[in-house]
């Protein structure tokens, strides 16, 4: 075992510059949605309408299922974690970030097609919602890739 470790620490690249950056940006991402996630979960009014929705949201998220707020915590904390597992070089931060995009599809699915998702919360905040999970899933491929490139151990 103690060779096997060995051998893996010695083949690690140099970590490239923009290693950092995308965990920055990720964390900085995830960090903006820890703090919506917060604002959100037990429904903050003044927060709600701060960001220009109306009583549709208020509704949407006071009878938010415990599911769906599990599924939502899973994504927001995976999102939080993977980069500092990234900063630290861990392999592991490949499976954080596939359980963050998993976690944030899986919530996107349902609350889009069970909950009405479009009309509480409007085309803006959708989209950019979606425009999140793609870059989730752009993290997770940079993950897998530093991994493939032995920047990771």
């Amino acid at each position: 075992m103690e060779n096997a470790d060995s051998a893996r620490k010695s083949t690690r690249h140099k970590t490239p510059w923009h290693l950092w950056a995308a965990g920055i940006a990720m964390l900085a991402l995830y960090l903006a949605g820890a703090r919506d996630y917060l604002s959100l979960l037990e429904p903050n009014v003044d927060y709600i309408h701060s960001q220009g929705w109306g009583d549709d949201a208020i509704a949407y998220f006071t009878d938010y299922p415990l599911v769906i707020k599990i599924i939502w915590t899973i994504n927001v904390v995976a999102g939080l974690i993977a980069p500092v597992l990234l900063f630290f070089r861990s392999r592991l931060a490949v499976a954080v970030a596939l359980t963050a995009i998993s976690a944030q599809v899986v919530l996107m699915l349902i609350t889009f097609a069970f909950l009405d998702r479009w009309a509480a919360l409007g085309a803006f905040t959708n989209l950019w919602d979606v425009g999140i999970a793609l870059l989730t899933l752009a993290f997770w491929w940079y993950c897998r890739t530093m991994l493939k490139r032995s920047v990771l151990t």
